[in-house]
């Protein structure tokens, strides 16, 4: 009887221990196929990031960044850009608050959306887009309090 006791142990054991690696196998494959998603979404939107500075004119650009430089005149080039730029911000900001995007990759791209968003150039220009927006209250929120966290002031007839 203790033979078949120890057995029957052991084989309970071993069937424990066989779902035990395949459920670590099962989360290992779920956490790659999760990384490399991310790589590829983050592969796809520097593309698309690349693509919007290739139409954003050069001098607007740069005067965003710069506080020394001049601001360009508005222009509707230029107004037609920054709504290509926030709709650009708006897919990585409803990908990230479904789930979709990994904090550690949200916290990259949301700092140099916050770099790109409060500068001068965009502060004029959004004000120009944000009705285009107006029916998103979430995100419009989210743009707004970006404004707020830097100390930008968004002055704007469509609320506060």
């Amino acid at each position: 009887m203790g033979v078949k006791l120890w057995l029957a142990i052991a084989g309970q054991i071993g069937q424990i221990g066989t779902l035990l690696i395949g459920s670590l196998g099962i989360f290992v494959a779920l956490r790659n196929q999760r990384r490399q998603l991310n790589a590829q979404m983050f592969i796809e939107f520097s593309n698309r990031f690349q693509q919007l500075l290739r139409t954003f004119p050069k001098e607007a650009w740069l005067a965003n960044h710069a506080a020394s430089l001049p601001l360009p005149p508005s222009s509707s080039e230029l107004t037609e850009c920054t709504l290509y730029c926030i709709h650009f911000v708006a897919d990585v900001y409803y990908l990230h608050r479904g789930g979709y995007v990994s904090a550690k990759l949200w916290r990259l791209w949301e700092r140099d959306i916050r770099r790109t968003l409060t500068g001068p150039v965009f502060q004029r220009e959004l004000r120009a887009v944000e009705i285009e927006f107006s029916q998103d209250s979430k995100f419009l929120g989210y743009l707004r309090s970006l404004m707020r966290d830097c100390g930008c002031e968004q002055r704007s007839s469509h609320g506060p």
